[in-house]
């Protein structure tokens, strides 16, 4: 009798059928109710399949199953990829019903996809790590078997009515936890309440993956051997000091990518978020040929690759100093549709639509934003968002609270002082407003009324009105 083509052949038709739904993510009690026998009696068949394949893990069957002329080493380790990489493992279902694994499972696939579409990370399919599932696996055995830094674990809990989804993100390399956070809300409408989750977990992820992956200091960014990737990730980390001297490193690395690789889509949109921020924070000695750098640079991304929603945000918020306000909202659109989970995109949505007088869009949207992502160390753009929004409907105690926090998180981002200050003109707190002004001149001692012109509002008519409430502030130049 002659040796079988696959090492799964030496099973029989029902152990072959045992092990493939295992392979693919099956739980003991799924097994058992399709094929109406006992959970009990499926271990033993998959002992007794172990034994037969040699092999002693799920992954290993998973291996075996998917490619079985695969002759490389079953227990080789993969090497981490060049891009920030994460494996979404199957969230555990505790609720002790196995009819709510559809809820658990649905999670866990719409995380895995969401995170797929990033062109910023590697993301480990469904089929490998629902391999683990139902097992107590050790993180960073995981992550070394899969070859990635992050592994991202949860699980789903329902009482009644409500749920409860835990999620929590695992460096892989030190087994220390990154970021965890805990989802509750009504299964009135279980699609909406699955989407909110995903949309939280994702936006909340692609930072804590970004902001940690990139760890080396500053000095080591001078390395020859750095690839575009790398020189391209550790400008955009750079991005979130907002100070002159980390942009202008940002430029340096981005500069050394594209004279590598000009095509790149991605060194393109950071160098344009680079020139955007540059201007933006009153940095550039040139503010609207800086502006208009950022703009040719972000158009250019968009052409490189029209399926990145970060090209999209990027080209979106250049135009905003240039007042190119419906083209702004066109592209921050475009970016939200190719990736609905994408926070950043939210927020500065959120923003054009304030600055051409949809206050109640705009504030919903900042919203999402900051519900999405609320580590996000650029969050005070979000909250100077609605604090604009806030202004412009007449909602000025509003505006006061909103400008205030972003002043508290970022005390030199002058936009957030101005509309302080224009606030309580407009309700006629005179002493407050000029203390907003003087607070503002012992954190930015050149602020003037030229510096809101970096952040038009389309009407006219509205921009002056602001410009005269700053005015009686006591703000001139």
């Amino acid at each position: 009798m002659g040796k079988p083509s696959s090492p799964i052949d030496a099973l029989s038709a029902r152990e072959q059928e045992i092990a493939r739904a295992f392979s693919s993510g099956e739980s003991y009690n799924q097994i058992a109710e399709r094929l109406c026998i006992a959970p009990s009696t499926v271990r033993t068949h998959l002992t007794t399949i172990y034994r037969k394949l040699e092999i002693s893990s799920k992954l290993e069957l998973h291996k075996l199953i998917a490619n079985p002329g695969d002759a490389s080493e079953p227990n080789a380790k993969p090497t981490l990829p060049d891009k920030p990489s994460i494996a979404v493992l199957a969230f555990e279902n505790m609720s002790g019903e196995p009819e709510q694994e559809y809820f658990s499972d649905g999670i866990t696939e719409d995380i895995i996809t969401a995170l797929s579409r990033s062109p910023w990370l590697f993301v480990i399919a469904r089929n490998t790590t629902f391999t683990y599932k139902g097992e107590n696996v050790d993180v960073r055995r995981v992550a070394s078997e899969l070859g990635v830094r992050f592994v991202l674990e949860g699980s789903v809990r329902r009482s009644g009515d409500r749920v409860r989804v835990t999620a929590q993100l695992i460096d892989g390399l030190s087994g220390g936890h990154v970021w965890s956070e805990r989802y509750d809300g009504q299964l009135e409408d279980v699609f909406d309440l699955q989407d909110e989750i995903t949309r939280n977990v994702v936006a909340s992820i692609q930072t804590s993956v970004h902001l940690t992956t990139i760890d080396e200091p500053v000095e080591r960014s001078a390395r020859p051997d750095l690839t575009v990737w790398e020189l391209t990730m550790r400008a955009w980390h750079l991005l979130y000091d907002f100070t002159p001297e980390s942009f202008a490193t940002a430029q340096a690395l981005l500069n050394r990518a594209l004279a590598t690789d000009p095509q790149s889509a991605e060194a393109n949109m950071v160098l344009s978020l680079i020139h955007h921020h540059t201007a933006l924070m009153g940095y550039a000695s040139d503010t609207q040929e800086t502006m208009r750098t950022a703009y040719a640079l972000g158009r250019r991304a968009t052409e490189l690759d029209d399926r990145n929603e970060y090209a999209h945000w990027a080209f979106g918020i250049s135009g905003w100093g240039l007042n190119k306000h419906d083209e702004s909202i066109v592209a921050l659109e475009r970016a939200v549709e190719l990736n609905p989970n994408c926070s950043l995109a939210y927020g500065s949505l959120g923003t054009a639509l304030g600055l051409v007088g949809r206050t109640e869009e705009a504030i919903n949207n900042q919203q999402i934003a900051i519900r999405s992502n609320p580590r996000d160390p650029s969050i005070f753009f979000r909250f100077s968002g609605i604090a604009l929004a806030s202004y412009l409907s007449g909602e000025f105690d509003d505006a006061i609270n909103w400008a205030g926090r972003a002043i508290h998180r970022m005390p030199r981002w002058y936009f957030a002082h101005l509309v302080l200050a224009a606030s309580h003109v407009k309700l006629d707190r005179m002493d407050e407003a000029h203390a907003a002004i003087c607070a503002s001149k012992k954190v930015l001692p050149d602020l003037s009324l030229s510096d809101l012109d970096r952040v038009p509002l389309k009407e006219p008519a509205l921009m002056e009105e602001l410009r005269e409430c700053l005015r009686r502030a006591g703000l001139t130049g």
